[in-house]
């Protein structure tokens, strides 16, 4: 599986502050890459007083292909409920009447493709560079 490297150059980072960004920075790219449904083997973070760096290995091509199965209105429901129901899934999605203690109920599997792993890492990498907290952020102009 193929290795990331992210290394962020900045100006000098204060020695009492190096070790809490570089597992801030870990901290957040995991969460992100987790929460986008991405697991990976093993993450080691370097830090200089001019560099932050963040090395993971076992990133996947893609995401997972998920499977979900939704449950719908009874079987029995007003037409407007079944088909706010088949509105909110993708189109050709099969739909089926199934049997259960609560009684018939509208069920349909829903399988949705992962997206590869390139389309979601800048995305992933911007909100935990936007996120990482400093003690003491340095301010200019009317930004951050």
């Amino acid at each position: 599986m193929p290795e990331l490297l992210l290394e962020i150059l900045s100006e000098e980072i204060p020695a009492r502050m190096q070790a809490r960004a570089a597992d801030d920075l870990r901290r957040l790219i995991t969460d992100g890459l987790k929460a986008a449904g991405l697991t990976i083997s093993d993450v080691s973070t370097y830090v200089t007083p001019r560099r932050l760096t963040l090395v993971i290995e076992g990133v996947p091509a893609k995401q997972p292909d998920i499977s979900e199965e939704r449950r719908g209105p009874r079987a029995d429901a007003p037409e407007k409920a079944k088909a706010g129901f088949m509105k909110s899934l993708p189109k050709d999605t099969n739909v089926e009447e199934r049997e259960t203690e609560k009684g018939t109920f509208l069920f349909a599997k829903v399988e949705q493709a992962g997206e590869k792993t390139r389309l979601i890492l800048p995305k992933i990498i911007q909100d935990a560079l936007a996120a990482l907290p400093w003690p003491k952020s340095m301010r200019w102009g009317t930004g951050k």
